[in-house]
Parts: C-alpha cells; structure tokens; sequence
C-alpha cells in the first residue's frame, strides 16, 4: 500500500510538473505510453536506408536529390493520413538561383592562367565583362575584419587588388581563433567564408580582390553553384579570385613567403606592388526552388494555437565524386519527425488527438545558411503569434567522443533562452518516462562551438518563439562521405526520439500555453 500511494503521489508531481489538468494528465501518463512505446526503430532504419541512400545523391539544396528526397517525405505524409500543411499542398516553395561559368580568361603581366587549375571564381559574386587595367595591390592578412579580429583596420583598398590568405588564424596549440576549438569557423569555408570576405574588401571599395589559397587543388574543392535570391544589401560589385600560390607568387614575387608567414600576426610594411590584369568571363544564373515539406493535424479546442515538430532533410550532396550521405546530419532527425507524425496520426485516429495543432515541418537549406526555416519564418503559413514552440532535432542518432563510455545522453540547447516553463516540461518528461542524460554543454552563452545559432530552431528562436534543439554532438564522420546509416544506434535515437515525442504530447495538451518570459542569448 505504501508502495502504491508513493507511485501516486509521484505521478501526480509530475502532471503538475507538466502543467497538465486531471483529465489531461489521464490521458498523457496512459495514452502518451501507449504511443510513445508504440515507436519502431524498424520505422526509423527503414525510412532512414531511403533518406541516406545512394539515390538521394546527398540531398543537397536546390538538387533533384533534394526533389527526390522531398517526395517521398510528402507521400509518407499523405500515405499515414495526414493534411498538407501549406493550403493544400505538402510543399512550401522558395527561390533559389543557380551559377554557372561558361568561360573564363585572366592573365596577370602577361601570363596567361587557366581557370580550374590556377584560379576559381564565385559565379554568384563575378560579373560578365572584361577588366584591362594596372592595379596597385596591397595585402590584407586573412581578409577578416570581424569585432574579435580585424585584418583591415588600416588598410587602405579603394580603387586596387586586395590580396588576401583564405583561412583564418590559429592559435600556438592550433586551435581556432574565433571557436577556440580545433574545428575552424566559417571565415575558412570555401563558400560562406569567401562571401564574408568579398563583402569586408567591397565595404573598402577594392576593385579586385584576390583570395590565395595554398593548397590549391581545385579538383578537391567545392564552392555550391546554389544560392538564395539575393536582396539588394548582399549586392558586391567587384571581382574576387580564388588563387594559386604560383598565381600568387606572380602577384607578390619575392614578398610571398613574408605575407604568408605574416598572416595572422604584424603585417610587414613597405610592400607595394603594381600589376598589369587583363580579366573576362561570362557568367550565367538560372531560377530554380527547393522545398520545405510539411504536414499538419489539427488540434481539438485549441487548434489555433501550433507547435512545430521540425528537422532539416537536407544535406551536402555530391562533392568531387562522392556523395555525402548524411544519416544521421539530418537523416536521423528527419526520421525522427515522419516516426512521431505517423504516432500523433494513429493518436488522432484512435480519439486521442492534441488539444493543439501540430505542424510536422521538414526544411530543406539548412547546410547552406538556414534558408528553409528562414523563409517560412519569413512567409509563415501559420500565424507566428500563434505558434506555441518549436522542437528541432538535427543528429540524434550517434555518440560523440565525449561520451564514448556513457551513450546514455542527449544534449538539450535552447529550453531556457524563452521561457521559464520549457526546460521543467522536458526534465520532467524525461525523469517520469524516458532518464537519459541530458548534456547542457551547448547551451551555455559562452559555447565557442555556438550550435545554438547553427540550426533551423534558431529563426524560431528570433521571433520570440520557445524552442528546445536535440543534439548528439559533432563526431568524426560529421559532414564526411563516411556519415552512413549503418553506423547509427537506432534504439538509441528512438529512446532519444521518445522524449522529443513526450515533450510535443506535453505542450499540445496543457492546460495553459507555454509561458514565454525570458530572454536569455
């Protein structure tokens, strides 16, 4: 009798926990078991082999891969019962533009290079025409101007070729600068990095400006031909060259090995150079679109009021030959939201729907800048004041280093920036019906890493809207050809997946709305 009267007394701290009323509560401790136990991971490796498989060719943005991909997520949707979620369709469509480089033709004081092997360049910055012109050139370090690190403070551009190292500095024990860590930041990314610092040279009104990189093997690099539509503000209206070190050193001559052993430290004084450039190329941008994929199931009393269940499906696609698979950033994620949209439609069927709506949203463009949850946070089919929270959940189906002799963890980002109820609905979920542990490491505000603003969760986050992310953390094969399907631990990720699951039961059936009074960076 003891024995009883405690497993009573906590179960009902823990409705309370939740903010759930008596019946509610009822329903959540019995149905919401029923449901959650009912997930497969049968489900999960099946749709997963799909998702990462060879046909997807890596799910990149704007792809037919990415197509490919999209379409079947649309017909698992319509095959469990589920309504489109953007006003009869399953798809959200946005604009992207795709470049391409019909010819290119640079020589440097008379030497001809060979674009390919000598030299690269952003078709989505270059412009067609020609330069003929003699150009002073003055060096630039890394090319950054950042408030933690500045390469450009005194140099002076306009008018002339700005010459700068790709990358970014490292510290004595070789790890990053701006992460503190051994991974690098997006200043050294050969697409986002070289946009940051094509963007530093036009605000110094360079004409030209050419970017070395060291290493430069151009059948091993990768600049996506993909990009969003561009404002008027993103506009650069100058010419930027990915280059050789020979190319380089035809540039700077007998200074190369003092500029480059100087990048990141003093930069040397004196160095002028005066160079005679002849440039063309033709460039060419077609319209093409990439997906969102959504579905949405109504609420009961509360249908006004949405939470998002959501998760990145694409990935990196195709690179020199190899296609990324991507299994678990984000396959498993996105295996994870078809699995809980297939339970909450077999809850409604059975009677035991939300209280509130649930939209089911699988973004595409999350690898290449959020682009996918930025649009639809931008062109909301729902309205924003309406939506409750976001639960986003990128890679849940791996271990990290960190926790090689402890698999048993979760790492929760984001649950208290908003609200102050968020983060006691899922510890209490998981103490009553799941106790992984769960890892706040990337949650703190000073997280070198900043995963807090790497994924989809975050736009939402912008709009004043609660949002947890689910996480496993980076390990080796992250954004590797090598991240396969194979090498997830599917009753991990279910178990994973069950909180994630718990947590959307919570939210939809409580008897108030999640509270947002916080506002924690």
């Amino acid at each position: 009798m003891i024995k009883i009267l405690k497993m009573k007394a906590i179960t009902c701290f823990v409705f309370y926990f939740l903010g759930l009323a008596s019946v509610d509560a009822q329903v959540a401790y019995k149905e919401a078991v029923k449901f959650a136990d009912d997930i497969k991971t049968e489900n999960l490796k099946k749709n997963l082999s799909i998702i990462a498989g060879a046909e997807m060719e890596g799910r990149e943005t704007g792809t037919p891969g990415q197509a490919r991909a999209a379409g079947f997520i649309a017909d698992y949707y319509k095959q469990i019962g589920l309504q489109p979620g953007n006003n009869g369709s399953y798809f959200q469509y946005y604009p992207l533009i795709k470049d391409s480089v019909a010819e290119s033709t640079l020589q440097i004081n008379g030497k001809a290079f060979k674009y390919g092997e000598d030299y690269t360049l952003p078709a989505s910055i270059n412009s067609n025409g020609t330069i003929q012109s003699d150009l002073e050139v003055v060096w630039g370090g890394y090319g950054i101007s950042d408030s933690a690190y500045n390469d450009l403070k005194d140099v002076v551009a306009k008018g002339k070729a700005l010459l700068v190292l790709t990358g970014e500095p490292q510290m004595e024990d070789k790890t990053y600068l701006f992460t503190h860590t051994k991974r690098p930041s997006r200043w050294s990314s050969l697409s986002a990095g070289v946009k940051l610092k094509a963007q530093a040279a036009a605000k110094l009104e360079a004409k030209v400006l050419f970017i070395i990189d060291t290493n430069f093997i151009w059948k091993n690099k990768f600049i996506s031909p993909i990009r969003l539509v561009p404002d008027a503000k993103d506009s650069i209206s100058m010419n930027v060259y990915i280059i050789s070190k020979e190319m380089a050193k035809v540039i700077a001559g007998s200074n190369y090995d003092r500029l480059v052993g100087s990048a990141g430290k003093i930069h040397p004084a004196g160095f002028h150079a005066l160079i005679s450039l002849f440039t063309s190329q033709q460039v060419s941008h077609k319209n093409i679109q990439a997906s969102n994929v959504m579905a949405y199931l109504p609420g009961t009393d509360r249908k006004d009021e949405l939470l998002i269940i959501s998760a990145h499906y694409d990935h990196l696609g195709v690179r020199n030959g190899k296609i990324f698979y991507g299994a678990d950033d984000n396959g498993s994620g996105t295996v994870a939201v078809l699995e809980m949209a297939r339970e909450f439609a077999a809850a409604k069927a059975a009677g035991h729907g939300p209280r509130r709506s649930v939209l089911f949203m699988n973004v595409s463009g999350e690898e290449e800048g959020l682009w996918g949850s930025d649009y639809y946070t931008t062109h909301p089919v729902y309205p924003l004041v309406n939506t409750i929270a976001d639960l986003n959940t990128d890679m849940i189906g791996r271990i990290d280093p960190l926790h090689e002799n402890d698999p048993n963890y979760l790492y929760i980002i984001g649950d208290d920036k908003l609200s102050s109820v968020l983060r006691l609905v899922n510890e209490g979920n998981n103490k009553a019906y799941v106790n992984l542990n769960l890892d706040y490491k990337y949650n703190a505000p000073n997280d070198a890493e900043k995963i807090y603003y790497r994924s989809d969760h975050y736009n939402f986050a912008k709009n004043r809207i609660p949002i947890i992310f689910f996480f496993d953390g980076i390990h080796a094969d992250y954004h590797q050809p090598s991240d396969t399907a194979d090498k997830i631990n599917y009753e991990l990720m279910a178990k994973r997946m069950k909180l994630v699951f718990y947590d959307a039961w919570s939210i939809t059936n409580r008897y108030e709305r999640l509270p947002v009074d916080r506002n924690e960076k």
